[in-house]
């Protein structure tokens, strides 16, 4: 014990020893060196209170909006911005950003208001104040697709960026590295600094059928993956040209100069050619430059185009769409950017023509979910601006590398949202769009702030909107769905009406009259209700007759000092001492049931009759007539 003891002390004071003294000079070292997760540790170190510099909070907000910890990035960009207003432009820019993506709103706004105050000439304040409100348009999208687990993602590693390409084959990129069982690999993997993960590789899989899981992941066979980061990849519609993202020096050794190195890090576009079943003769893409950054290529179903983002000159933002066309003999045309109507001024990302001509890409523009979103623009009109294309696709998160296949009916995109990043299936969804007008029964007029949910056959509530003032509300269902539509108020009885979508898209238009409460109140105090229905010979209500007492309970609620007894009848089927017990269990249960839902106690009686009171005298009763006689009353005691 002693011993072990000693050996723990001894490899506490070495931990401590170790870690030395905190240093701003180390820090700025990791930092410089891209190692952001050991250079925030360093800052963090360095962090007193009220004392610290506002230097180490920016650098500490700056790396870990570098690491999507953006939960501590907002954390420390609104430490500097308090301690000292008058820091950069874009300090407010990214701290909106940040804001963005941890879904506030609201606060995003406000900060990009003082950005856009600093900065007016900037694009990107250009942007936010020809549509400052942009998120509020957000819960108005109609859903375009869900999403389901594609079979290709690692559960340790990242995967993602995959396109479909000739012959079904799925080209992606992924940092995994148990596929290498040789230990040379393990010993000299190369990780990159950032956030110390190994680099990238490309990868191959088989797709076979929206359906049906894609698990065979393969390592891209050639000359194309090298010890650093590589991909993302797609193959020319012949299969015989493979267009691959790298890093720019490929072959060569580092050089001592920083700039320079960082230059030769940038990703660059190159392309091979198929030799047997490996990919070789690898070449830079003629028109790439020394500096600037070329990536994410794909290439239009008739082959005529390869589309890319970049920053080379021309570019309106961080970084930009563009296409070059694909000539003979290997030849390329002269880079075209997309223009204004697509590129923002922020960054613009993983292009994706489809065969119907939509053009999907990914943006961090304002107005998105939070990070990187997914946004389709139809290139078949003239003018069609970028649509973001919604939940569940996009998340705060960030979602990126969206393709589809209208053939197939199937898509495939990335996204960090579950902490690494992975490939999912895309898969289209039919939606009506149901119009809801809700009006007063009374005044034959519209009803505002009316509460619409739609809820599914298991019970779940798939959406809630409110009506206008002219008392429409709308919302998009998955087509042949079976669903609940539930309009509340507060001044008015619940309606539940049931739907089943059609088999087409389109608008569905249901009109729903309302009753105020008090029509509740009639026949010599007694609360009118529809019959309250139990399961077979038990005690349970059921949840339809849930949603009838719901309505008691909200005249109750409207009605504090109202007292009710509740009566309980049965038929005259069975042995009358049965009935009276049954009865009395069922009146019991309602009453459960009301005060579970917020009524008091002391507010409510209870008495069950059995067929002492049959409301129908017969011998024998027909099914009807025993319906008549199997009922709940609510007496009104007092108001």
């Amino acid at each position: 014990m002693r011993i072990l003891l000693i050996t723990l002390l001894c490899a506490f004071s070495m931990s401590v020893q170790a870690k030395g003294k905190p240093s701003l000079k180390k820090a700025d070292k990791y930092y410089k060196n891209t190692e952001y997760t050991k250079a925030a540790e360093e800052y963090r170190r360095l962090v007193r209170g009220v004392r610290t510099d506002n230097y180490i909070f920016l650098q500490l907000a700056d790396c870990y909006d570098r690491l999507s910890k953006d939960i501590e990035a907002s954390r420390y960009y609104g430490k500097a911005i308090v301690k000292d207003p008058d820091v950069p432009a874009e300090v407010y820019y990214k701290y909106a950003k940040v804001l963005e993506r941890n879904g506030r709103y609201v606060v995003a706004k406000e900060v990009m208001q003082q950005f856009a105050a600093k900065a007016a000439g900037d694009s990107r304040a250009k942007d936010f104040l020809a549509n400052p409100n942009a998120h509020d348009l957000l819960a108005d999208l109609e859903p375009r697709y869900s999403f389901a687990e594609s079979g290709m993602n690692d559960r340790v590693y990242d995967t993602y960026g995959a396109w479909m390409n000739a012959g079904d084959t799925i080209y992606m990129v992924s940092n995994r590295t148990k596929h290498e069982k040789k230990i040379p690999r393990k010993l000299f993997e190369v990780r990159e600094k950032w956030e110390g993960k190994p680099n990238t590789d490309i990868y191959f899989a088989s797709f076979k059928g929206k359906a049906e899981p894609t698990f065979e992941v393969n390592h891209v066979k050639g000359r194309v993956n090298k010890r650093f980061h590589d991909g993302m990849a797609v193959s020319s519609p012949d299969g015989q040209r493979f267009y691959f993202a790298s890093e720019a020096y490929r072959n060569r050794k580092f050089r001592s100069n920083k700039e320079v190195k960082h230059r030769d890090r940038l990703m660059s576009l190159f392309y091979a050619k198929l030799k047997g079943k490996q990919w070789k003769k690898i070449k830079p893409l003629p028109f790439t430059k020394a500096g600037y950054m070329y990536t994410n290529p794909t290439i239009s179903s008739d082959g005529k185009y390869l589309y890319f983002a970049s920053n080379m000159p021309g570019s309106l933002g961080e970084l930009d769409l563009w296409r070059v066309a694909l000539l003979e003999d290997d030849e390329f045309g002269q880079p075209e950017n997309l223009g204004p109507a697509i590129n923002s001024g922020t960054r613009n990302d993983y292009p994706f023509l489809a065969e119907d001509n939509k053009l999907y890409f990914t943006s961090d523009r304002w107005g998105g979910y939070g990070g990187m979103d997914i946004y389709v623009v139809d290139m078949n009109t003239p003018g069609s601006k970028p649509v973001n294309v919604g939940a569940p696709i996009n998340t705060v998160k960030n979602d990126f590398a969206f393709s589809y296949y209208p053939s197939k009916e199937v898509g495939l995109f990335s996204s960090d949202r579950i902490g690494r990043k992975d490939v999912y299936k895309a898969l289209p969804v039919c939606n009506i769009e149901f119009s809801v007008l809700a009006k007063n029964k009374q005044f034959n007029k519209p009803v505002a702030d009316v509460q619409v949910e739609f809820i599914n056959d298991r019970r779940n509530v798939e959406g809630k909107v409110y009506t206008r003032k002219n008392g429409v509300a709308r919302e998009f269902i998955t087509c042949k769905g079976k669903y609940k539509i539930k309009v509340s108020h507060p001044d008015y009885l619940d309606e539940v009406i049931e739907v089943v979508g059609n088999d087409t898209e389109g608008v569905q238009s249901i009109e729903v009259m309302l009753r105020p409460l008090d029509e509740l109140m009639i026949e010599e105090d007694k609360i009118s209700l529809a019959d309250i229905q139990f399961a077979f010979d038990q005690v349970d209500i059921t949840e339809e007759s849930k949603e009838e007492l719901n309505k008691l309970v909200k005249v109750m609620k409207r009605y504090p000092n109202m007292r009710i007894k509740v009566n309980s009848h049965s038929d005259s089927k069975g042995k009358a001492e049965y009935n009276l017990k049954l009865s009395q269990a069922r009146a019991k249960s309602t009453v459960e049931y009301l005060i579970s839902q917020g009524i008091e106690a002391d507010r409510l009686e209870y008495q069950g009759y059995g067929s002492q009171e049959l409301k129908v005298i017969c011998e024998p009763c027909s099914e009807w007539e025993n319906a008549q006689n199997r009922r709940s009353e609510f007496i009104i005691l007092s108001k």
